[in-house]
């Protein structure tokens, strides 16, 4: 099975074993070796849906069979057990979800939409030729915007992106090329977005990127599935054939030319390699 698979696989079993429970999604991308906002693109590529999303319906799903076979039990309580503070914030969530209220699923009084786990079967794939590059790199700063992304953003830090445009900060830049980090931080991404700088000010809001080596993958989309796709090939096919490992202690960095305007423009994503 594919390694990258078996192991959200693994992790499957551990959120299902905890669903009531707060799920720490750092703990689960240190199991994998990977950064959050690799986690959260695999996650997203392989089962098909943010790992945010996963949650809160399988916990929608499973409050909604606890209701219909248990007929006295308290709304109050279940909403309680699957993260909502009130009882009405989890009826609004389930009314938008299933479409009937938690009393009426009580009641038998119409249908609920179950949302299942995900299925892991296992496939032999043919071997594909990628092309990437090793890039020895001194150390530089990413001087710009920084921002957290929201565990419920449908693609990783996209309302960083919107911010960072719609806050004017892309007029900002000097160079012609925009570089990003995703940085793990208390189990969301630290994403900075901005100019490549080698002139080190202790003041300055920058994050600093030592000297390293990088595998370097060029994109020709940004279609965020095949994005997800593309760093679950990286990380589970490319990196273990090309027998390379991951350093742990360096953020995934993305490089795009300024002016994205033209259809097609090259883009880099490059991972940090020991």
């Amino acid at each position: 099975m594919n390694s990258g698979m078996q192991k959200i696989e693994e992790l499957i079993e551990s959120i299902e074993a905890n669903i009531t429970s707060d799920i720490d999604y750092e703990a689960l991308a240190s199991r994998m070796a990977l950064s959050v906002y690799e986690f959260r693109r695999i996650f997203s590529f392989i089962v098909g849906c943010p790992l945010s999303e996963y949650i809160r319906k399988r916990r929608l799903s499973l409050a909604a069979c606890e209701l219909m076979r248990n007929t006295k039990a308290s709304i109050q309580e279940i909403s309680e057990t699957y993260g909502y503070s009130t009882s009405a914030a989890f009826s609004k969530a389930f009314s938008e979800y299933h479409g009937i209220s938690p009393t009426a699923c009580q009641r038998g009084a119409a249908a609920i939409t179950l949302f299942p786990r995900p299925k892991f079967e296992w496939h032999v794939h043919s071997a594909s030729e990628h092309t990437f590059q090793i890039v020895q790199d001194t150390d530089f700063m990413i001087r710009g915007y920084c921002a957290l992304s929201d565990d419920t953003d449908t693609c990783c830090c996209e309302q960083v992106w919107h911010d960072f445009y719609e806050l004017g900060k892309d007029q900002e830049l000097s160079g012609n090329q925009i570089f990003v980090s995703y940085a793990s931080e208390n189990g969301k991404v630290k994403c900075r977005i901005g100019d490549r700088d080698t002139a080190y000010e202790k003041s300055a809001p920058v994050d600093r990127i030592p000297a390293c080596r990088w595998l370097s993958v060029k994109m020709n989309t940004t279609d965020d599935d095949i994005v997800n796709q593309k760093y679950n090939m990286i990380l589970y096919d490319l990196l273990p054939s090309a027998k390379l490992t991951r350093r742990s202690d360096l953020p995934t960095v993305e490089i795009y030319p300024r002016d994205m305007s033209e259809e097609h423009f090259e883009w880099e994503i490059r991972i940090p390699i020991e």
